[in-house]
């Protein structure tokens, strides 16, 4: 009984340090609301694909130490970055790491039909490879299966599913093959 209670409180002590740490996290600390400069922040935040909406956060956190960020120059930051970001060549990189939220914010943007574009062109690339990397993971659950199947009839059957993958792993890397050309 007493190493459950130990155990116990093990926990219920690693659940409250892991609520403490989670509650603390800022969009920026005391001393970086003092000496912030806004429309860097906001540049940097644009450049970054970062909502216009975190501006917000940083008014909320450096409340708390009386200092009110100069929304005017991050908004001219962030506009300057946002046009860096919004680039068609970064549509794709954003695709390819699967990141089709950050489509939205280029809205109404001159380069967003061919950042659009590029990102959807991206995320097929991204989703090939996802489908790859499932493929990979069941081939390797078969063949453990494979390697203590009971009898020939499993053998064989798992044999089957693994040769339908591998087909679809060569015609997936054919597609990505494909898919990867239209990288600007």
């Amino acid at each position: 009984m007493p190493c459950f209670n130990t155990s116990r409180s093990l926990v219920l002590a690693l659940a409250s340090g892991a609520l403490v740490a989670l509650s603390g996290c800022e969009s920026m600390s005391a001393s970086q609301c003092q000496v912030a400069d806004w429309y860097r922040v906001g540049q940097t935040d644009g450049a970054n694909g970062v909502a216009e909406s975190r501006l917000a956060d940083y008014a909320e956190d450096c409340a708390k130490v009386g200092i009110r960020p100069d929304a005017q120059a991050y908004r001219r930051g962030w506009d300057v970055g946002l046009a860096q970001f919004c680039q068609p060549a970064n549509g794709w990189r954003q695709g390819v790491q699967g990141q089709a939220s950050k489509e939205s914010l280029c809205a109404g943007r001159p380069d967003f039909p061919q950042f659009s574009r590029n990102l959807q062109n991206g995320l097929a690339v991204y989703r090939t490879n996802e489908q790859i990397r499932r493929n990979n993971d069941e081939i390797a659950r078969l063949q453990k299966r494979l390697e203590k199947a009971a009898n020939d009839g499993e053998r064989n059957a798992i044999r089957r599913e693994l040769s339908a993958i591998d087909r679809e792993q060569f015609r997936l890397r054919l597609q990505l093959g494909q898919q990867q050309l239209l990288a600007p």
